[in-house]
């Protein structure tokens, strides 16, 4: 074949491919939002909204009616760590497009701040995220099209930008500074510390197969456990100096665990939000949130035969400021719950006037996507 009938072939099969594109194919990759500066590929998108279904998942939990087996977990209402209160599905489109466009108005922001991170920092974030893709991203997200670029992207800069912009407005030396003391009042104000010791009423035990099982206490062993623990609640409360009942408190379940043959490390020491502290059951929720300084309270938790009996009591306010850093709160922590809603406010404020644009692409992908069962075949798309 002469060189000029292969050229003209190859001019051929072009023009056939401009024909097909113009009814609606691209050469470029998809992308979910973008501004004048900046593009963000659909796998952005997805992450975020992998990482959201995760987080709402572990709210419906709690929600009667979870069934992990199947995917109608995503019409349930959750009540997410700040008391928002949405269907499943769309909190997690709702968290994914604002996590979005909360990348788009972040770096610019701290550019106009003068807030750089260093290059070692960014070039270990990438490492670190590279290797997480290759150990688990990867499978849980490439088959929905997502590539190792775009994760590494999302997880490498949206906590990282957060947080320094934070810092910039907030910390030290931020253009929005807040001040030791009133942090310190914040966390009076907000915070308690409680001790915390959650004793069984049940035993286990273990079969020659190696199999355990849980068995409740006789009626009068849990009677002799409650008494003894319901009468320190009694003695704690009758103190008048809420300094003299936590040590009260604390002396009484010491001599209790000791007397008793227990690890006196039973005895546990947090630091909590007084409303909003994260506790999975209900009861002790309750419990926590209305016990006042230099008080104790018993809740009773678990089923028939694997029930435990919690001694709460709550230190006064001094033991507090004195010791809440040993409990693992640190003050940027009592900061960003503080902040949290003005800093929220200032993000939403940039993005409107970020004049952003959303691909119709965005709303072809739905949570659902993210639930497998165990047989499940789905097929893969091009990573975008």
């Amino acid at each position: 074949m002469k060189p000029t009938v292969k050229i003209a072939s190859l001019l051929l099969a072009v023009l056939m491919l401009f024909s097909v594109c113009a009814a609606g194919c691209s050469f470029q990759k998809e992308w979910s939002y973008k501004t004048d500066a900046q593009e963000l590929a659909i796998g952005v998108y997805l992450t975020a909204m992998q990482e959201a279904y995760s987080e709402a998942q572990g709210y419906a939990q709690s929600v009667d009616g979870y069934d992990a087996s199947s995917d109608k977990w995503l019409d349930l209402e959750i009540t997410d760590s700040e008391g928002n209160k949405k269907v499943a599905k769309d909190w997690i489109k709702e968290t994914a497009e604002r996590r979005c466009l909360e990348l788009l108005v972040m770096q610019p922001e701290l550019d106009k701040l003068g807030a750089t991170t260093d290059e070692a920092t960014l070039t270990q974030l990438k490492e670190t995220y590279e290797t997480q893709w290759n150990s688990a991203g990867k499978a849980a997200l490439e088959k929905h099209g997502v590539s190792m670029e775009s994760f590494v992207y999302y997880e490498s800069n949206y906590s990282r930008l957060r947080d320094r912009l934070f810092d910039a407005l907030y910390g030290e030396g931020g253009t929005q500074a807040v001040p030791a003391d009133e942090i310190q009042k914040y966390l009076t104000d907000n915070y308690a510390r409680y001790g915390v010791v959650p004793v069984s009423l049940y035993e286990s035990t273990t079969d020659e197969a190696g199999t355990s099982t849980t068995v409740a206490l006789s009626a009068d062993k849990q009677k002799e456990i409650t008494d003894a623990l319901d009468g320190y609640v009694k003695t704690v409360n009758a103190e008048k100096d809420a300094k003299k009942a936590a040590e009260t408190a604390s002396k009484l379940i010491t001599d209790y665990l000791t007397s008793t043959g227990k690890d006196e490390t039973q005895l546990q020491n947090v630091t909590l939000p007084k409303k909003d502290a994260g506790i999975a059951d209900k009861d002790l929720t309750k419990a926590l949130e209305s016990l006042e300084e230099g008080k104790a309270v018993t809740v009773k938790t678990g089923e028939e035969n694997s029930q435990s009996y919690f001694y709460i009591f709550r230190y006064d306010n001094e033991n507090l400021k004195a010791h809440y850093q040993e409990d693992n709160v640190t003050d940027k922590q009592v900061l960003q719950k503080m902040k949290a809603e003005d800093f929220k406010a200032y993000l939403q404020d940039l993005i409107d006037k970020s004049n952003y644009e959303k691909s119709n692409s965005v709303d072809k992908y739905q949570p659902a996507i993210f639930f497998t069962k165990p047989s499940a075949n789905t097929s893969a798309i091009p990573a975008q």
